[in-house]
């Protein structure tokens, strides 16, 4: 009796995926993100829309010791947050974010709205 070869499969798409182990610090991090997240009003800070993106400010990349900071997360439609991510004209425009940042660190809000 011949034996029956099985065809050679790709892996599923859905195959197993291995999450990392998150530091302690990073587990602190983002249990406080997660709180001020939940407090977050409904509503854009820009236009009064529904909020569906909240966004950073100052971005981590930049400025990694704001990531976590309430201040520094605010709730923006994903139109306003594409454009405040992205675009340098309209983050100038938006005066009262400027003021926010500027409360906390003046150079960095000098520096990342360029005014």
């Amino acid at each position: 009796m011949k034996e029956k070869k099985i065809p050679f499969r790709r892996k599923s798409p859905l195959r197993k995926v291995i999450l990392r182990r998150t530091s302690k610090r990073q587990e602190a991090l983002n249990r406080k993100i997660s709180a001020i997240k939940r407090d977050l009003s409904q509503r854009c800070c820009i236009c009064g829309r529904e909020a569906v993106d909240p966004a950073h400010l100052l971005p981590r990349s930049t400025y990694p010791e704001y990531y976590a900071e309430k201040w520094n997360i605010v709730p923006m439609c994903r139109e306003h947050h594409r454009l405040y991510d992205n675009n340098l004209e309209f983050r100038q425009q938006q005066i009262q974010l400027f003021n926010i940042v500027l409360e906390h660190d003046e150079c960095a809000a000098h520096r990342y709205f360029r005014i």
